[in-house]
Order: structure tokens, then C-alpha cells, then sequence
């Protein structure tokens, strides 16, 4: 057990919170100067930082369960509370239909009436990896998103799969969002007129969605799927396509060599007795020994067996005896069938079925964004691989945009199951740094790619936050920890380092938790707290802090006096700042985890202040969160002394806005 560090240290326990206040931390008392500069922030790849848009405050939200109950499918609208929520949290941006739940959607069966729409096939955290989501918690698709989004001021980026969905699938989607219904005038993808099942499913104006973005997380093992354990030969597979065999060896995804059913890619078939038995595999298309080209180089024939028995492969079973092992393949969509017992033999009831194949030739982002561009050119699509890797593996080729994913690993507690909050905040304020850090890599990686700042893609946030992980003897961190006080303070440290890196848009992890019946098991941890009611949590009020500096450049912000915590890797404050014609907009935070932070603000000239307020977000607590049943984080504003410079205190462990008025 660790050792507690003042006889005040809170205990957490998993099941419960005793929330009592928070050891000192012995920082040095100074007044730290900040001046802010009226020259704009050079970032680290030379070029100012851009002007900051509403986008800035935009959330990930997860298409399951009617997005987890922000849906009403009753009113076809916003459920009770959610539109007021949205607004106090100024959500201007939904990442849509998710992250990692989203790795398999298939817009197709997310359209027309609800009753009718096809099953889904999880991507990871809605159920068991790969598992089977009936049709029944399909009723939120692209339609009622963009209804949900249009009744509250909000805009839509899409999340393109890139898991079974080619880049014609890609093109459709965009098709059907974006296109203009016209009869037979336009049809820029061929075959299904999207925009015409748009307007029969009862939206004839397109949606005109702008922002796209191709895959999720594919750099991870957990979601590479199809493609190479091999980091380096993955993520070239991600950016040109190709082809991979699948075989019970993967140490990923041990059932890659199944055969499965319908939506259900998790649980692996076993033969059924019955004549005709079909199955399919994991992944498709299905790449055979006549399909090898140059770039794939050999292609093996797929080995399918049957209780250990390999059977043949043939091109169609009319010809086949009755007791002849044989298969055949639907290459396009992964079938494997099988005899009547007159024209192939039959699997026997319970027979083991295991085949190895070669998936591909599975498109790559370029061809996605060629052909996702050719239906609409005025889309922006964003990369979902925002690693230096990819960035380096693109070399110098063109691209809009690259979509970061800002998360740090927090681990849990001590072998009694119980939390020492102090040394919980310090691993977290230490990691802090660590998303800006990793922003600013970026940037110079592409630059070095592109010299012409005019050709250079975009940074993207496309999700931000904290990974909970299991400490070393497996306890995790606390029930609703990423609602905490510290993590907004965590968090809002994240959008200053966002602001100065010249993030255009940034997508918190996540728009809000599913309901539950039990209150203590609610999440809250999120821009929105769970359904029902959808309360405004202390991180969204830490985050729209910044919204006065929407619409203005970063300037330069220089600091003196900034303390480091005695044994930590972190100085008490960061800051960003705008000037605007009214003034300037200061979003300062003190990581401070007891001490106040006396600080001086310096506007560097200009017109005379003639006012100055303070609005702080915090708590005495640090493990205090807003829920159903309290809201003790809340933000509360001061009117400062003007004058040439102006003097400030900030709380410990809070998010503060500075406004300097002239």
C-alpha cells in the first residue's frame, strides 16, 4: 500500500467517495508575470497561429441506443434537456457516428425507417469486439443526426470507416449527405442516386456536410483488423490500401480464420448439418492466387477446413459429386458455401470450420479521398492516423488534414483499492503537457514536408482526453474521475495547447454518458452528463471559458516568476491569449494542486483598460464533479482593479478567463 502523504489525504473508494480536502503541495509563494504580446503566436512550424472558430468546442458522439439517449425517437428530436445543455456548452461541432463503435457503421443500414434498417456490427466498446447490434439500436443514423444538429445550431464532421467499406461506399455516403436532389441531372458516383433516396427518405436539401474524416485509430493493435501487426507496413496499408492474410496466428484477433454470420463477426460458426450451409469472413473482399499483381506480389489459396480436414476450393458446386470436399468463395462479399449432399458434400453438425485467406485489395485514404472528392471537391477530409508516422509515410503527397487523437494513459490506485487524490492529480498534471507537446512534433514533422506553409494540411482534434488504465495490481481509477475538478483542469490545460498549435477543430471525448437506472452509476465524465436532463458538467464550463477569444488570432504570451512544483515536471501556469477590438481574453490555468497563484496580466500597450473581470471554474475538492443530485462546480466572476496591468489570483487547481476591456 502507498503511503499517504498527510494525515488530510483523501481516501477514494471504488464504490464510494470521501471527499475531504487535499494535502499541500509546499509550492513557492511569487506573483508570476504574464505579458501578452500584440504580435500573433508563431508556432512551432514558424507560421502564425490561425484565428480560433466555434468548432473548437465540438464533441464525439456515439450512434448506439439513439446516441446513448440524446435522441428522442418519439418527437424526432432532442431528448428533454439535451438542447438547453447543448447551448450552455456552446457545442458547435458533433463528430458523427463516433470513434471506435463506429470502426464497422454502415451508413446504408442507418437510413429510410427505422423498423426496416439492417443490423450493425460493433467496433469495440457498445459490445464484445465485432459483436452483433440489432436493428433495434440502429435508429439513430445520418438523418436524425443531422435533425439532432440542426435543431441546435450544431455542425457535423463524419467519421468514415475504413474497416469492410471501400472507397465507393465512401463516395456514396457523401453523396447522400451532400448532393443535390435533381432528378436524373446529377449522379456524381454512378448507380444508386443517393441524393434521391435522401429526398424519398424525406430530406430533399442536401446536409452539405464540409468536414470528413477517413478511419479511427488505426495505429492501435486493438483497432488495426485487417490490416499488418507490422506498425510500418500498417500504416502504409492505411494510406495506399492492399492486401493481408488472415490466419488463427493473429495475436490481435484470434478468430480472424472463423467463419461468422450476418452481422456477428465475434462468435464463430460451426457447421450446422443442414444443406447449403453459407457463412462469410471476417473481413472482405477476398483476394485469390489470379488476383496477384506487382504490388501485392503472390497470392495464396485460401486453406478452409473442416474438423482439421482441408477441403478444394471450386468455381461453382453444380458440378460437384455428393460426397465431394469442396467450397466456394463470393470474393466480393466474403461468402463461403457449401454442398446440398448431390452437389458437394455437407458439414457436419458442430464440424469445426477454420479458413485462411488473403483480404484485399482493401482501399487505402488515398483512394477514399479521390474518390470522396470526386462527388463533392469543396469537402475537407481529414487522416484518422495523427501520428508523426503518418505523416512522414505521406511524404510530401497532398492532403487536407490530419485528425489527432490527445489522449495520456492514467492509471489507477494501490492494491487496497482506495485512491490517494494528491498523487492522482500529480500523475495527471505531470502528463499534462504531453498532448501540446506531441501537437507542436506535428507540426514541424509537416512542415518538413511541405516548406510552402500554403500547402500544408490542417491539424484536427478529433478526440481528447484521459484513458483510464488498470494501476499495477489492477485497481482502476475512480467512479466518474474524468467529472473531476483536477480533469477539467487537465483538460482545459489541453485546449490551451490546442489554441497555440492552431488546432481548427477539437472533439472532446465524449458528448455525453448513457442513462442508467442506478445514479452512482451514471457518467458524467463527459461535455454533457448522462440522460436524463443532460446537466452541464465542470468541464464543459472550464472549456467555453475561451469562447471570447472565438474569432481572434492567439497573440504571443510570455511569462516570468512561473513556479515547478518541488519533485513534479510541470510550472504551475499556462496560459493563451486574444486580442480583440474590445480587448484582451486571457484563458489562464493554475495546476497548482493547494497553492494560490498570485499573477500580474501585462497588455503590452494599446487602448486603456477601463475594465477587468475575472471568471473562475473550480472547487475546493478536486474530486468534486457535477452530477444529478449536486453541482458544486460552478464558475464564478470578479471585477478586477484596472490599470496598465492588472492583478489577479488564481485559485489552486482552476480554469480562469481573464478579460481586459478597452
Amino acid at each position: 500500500m502507498r503511503k499517504r502523504t498527510a494525515a488530510t489525504a483523501v481516501v477514494l473508494v471504488a464504490a464510494g467517495l470521501t471527499q475531504v480536502q487535499a494535502p499541500a503541495d509546499a509550492r513557492p509563494g511569487g506573483r508570476v508575470e504574464i505579458h501578452v504580446d500584440r504580435g500573433p503566436l508563431i508556432m512551432a512550424d514558424g507560421v502564425p497561429a490561425p484565428t480560433i472558430e466555434p468548432e473548437i468546442f465540438g464533441a464525439n458522439a456515439r450512434w448506439i441506443d439513439d446516441e446513448l439517449g440524446a435522441w428522442d425517437p418519439a418527437t424526432h428530436g432532442p431528448a428533454a434537456g439535451f438542447a438547453d445543455a447543448a447551448a450552455a456548452a456552446k457545442l458547435a461541432l458533433i463528430r458523427y457516428p463516433g470513434g471506435t463503435v463506429a470502426n464497422f457503421f454502415d451508413f446504408k443500414k442507418a437510413i429510410g425507417p427505422v423498423a426496416q434498417r439492417g443490423c450493425q456490427t460493433s467496433g469495440g466498446f457498445a459490445a464484445v469486439r465485432f459483436g452483433n447490434l440489432p436493428g433495434s439500436r440502429n435508429g439513430f443514423g445520418p438523418d436524425e443526426e443531422e435533425a439532432l444538429a440542426g435543431q441546435i445550431g450544431a455542425k457535423t464532421m463524419v467519421m468514415v470507416p475504413s474497416i469492410n467499406q471501400t472507397a465507393t461506399d465512401a463516395a456514396d455516403y457523401v453523396e447522400y449527405m451532400n448532393s443535390p436532389s435533381d432528378g436524373a441531372a446529377t449522379n456524381p458516383n454512378g448507380g444508386t442516386d443517393w441524393a434521391e433516396v435522401r429526398a424519398a427518405n424525406g430530406h430533399p436539401a442536401p446536409y452539405g456536410i464540409k468536414t470528413w474524416e477517413y478511419g479511427n485509430e488505426p495505429f492501435l493493435d486493438g483497432q488495426r483488423y485487417w490490416r499488418d501487426e507490422d506498425p510500418q507496413v500498417r500504416v502504409k496499408q492505411f494510406i495506399e490500401g492492399g492486401w493481408s492474410r488472415q490466419t488463427a496466428a493473429s495475436s490481435t484477433y484470434q478468430n480472424d480464420d472463423g467463419l461468422f454470420s450476418g452481422c456477428d463477426l465475434v462468435n464463430r460458426k460451426t457447421g450446422t448439418g443442414a444443406a447449403d450451409q453459407t457463412y462469410r469472413t471476417r473481413y472482405n473482399p477476398i483476394a485469390l492466387p489470379a488476383d496477384a499483381t506487382p504490388e501485392s506480389g503472390p497470392i495464396a489459396e485460401p486453406v478452409l477446413t473442416v474438423n482439421g480436414v482441408r477441403w478444394t476450393r471450386v468455381d461453382s458446386l453444380a458440378t460437384a459429386g455428393a460426397t465431394d470436399q469442396v467450397y466456394r468463395i463470393g470474393q466480393a462479399d466474403g461468402t463461403v458455401s457449401f454442398g446440398d449432399g448431390t452437389h458437394g458434400a455437407i458439414p457436419a453438425k458442430n464440424a469445426k470450420l477454420s479458413i485462411e485467406y488473403t483480404t484485399g485489395r482493401q482501399d487505402g485514404f488515398l483512394d477514399f479521398v479521390k474518390a470522396m472528392k470526386a462527388v463533392d471537391p469543396k469537402i475537407t477530409v481529414c487522416s484518422g492516423w495523427g501520428k508523426p508516422e503518418f505523416v512522414d509515410a505521406m511524404g510530401n503527397r497532398p492532403y487536407d488534414c490530419i485528425g489527432i487523437h490527445s489522449y495520456t494513459d492514467q492509471p489507477g490506485g494501490d492494491a487496497d483499492g482506495a485512491y490517494d487524490p494528491a498523487e492522482l492529480y500529480q500523475q495527471l498534471m505531470n502528463a499534462s503537457d504531453t498532448p501540446t507537446a506531441e501537437l507542436a512534433e506535428l507540426r514541424e514533422h509537416i512542415a518538413a514536408n511541405f516548406p510552402d506553409p500554403r500547402r500544408r494540411p490542417t491539424l484536427a482534434v478529433t478526440e481528447y482526453g484521459t484513458i483510464s488504465q488498470n494501476g499495477p495490481t489492477g485497481v482502476s481509477t475512480p467512479n466518474n474521475f474524468a467529472a473531476m475538478q483536477m480533469h477539467n483542469v487537465y483538460e482545459t490545460t489541453m485546449l490551451i495547447g490546442q489554441l497555440t498549435n492552431g488546432v481548427r477543430l477539437a472533439i472532446n471525448s465524449n458528448l455525453n454518458g448513457g442513462p442508467a437506472a442506478d445514479p452512482a452509476k451514471r457518467d458524467w465524465g463527459n461535455i454533457l452528463g448522462s440522460p436524463p436532463g443532460f446537466g452541464v458538467t465542470g468541464r464543459s464550463m472550464s472549456l467555453t471559458l475561451a469562447a471570447p477569444m472565438i474569432g481572434a488570432a492567439p497573440r504571443n504570451v510570455t511569462m516570468t516568476g512561473n513556479p515547478t512544483a518541488p519533485d513534479q515536471h510541470y510550472t504551475a501556469v499556462v496560459a493563451a491569449a486574444t486580442r480583440t477590438k474590445e480587448g484582451v481574453q486571457l484563458l489562464v490555468v493554475n495546476r497548482s494542486l493547494d497553492q494560490a497563484m498570485p499573477i500580474t496580466v501585462d497588455p503590452a500597450g494599446g487602448p486603456a483598460v477601463r475594465s477587468a473581470r475575472q471568471t473562475t471554474v473550480t472547487d475546493d475538492d478536486i474530486t468534486a464533479y457535477n452530477n444529478d443530485q449536486a453541482q458544486p462546480v460552478q464558475p464564478a466572476t470578479t471585477t478586477l482593479r484596472k490599470g496598465p496591468k492588472v492583478e489577479a489570483e488564481l485559485p489552486p487547481h482552476s480554469a480562469n478567463l481573464i478579460e481586459l476591456m478597452y
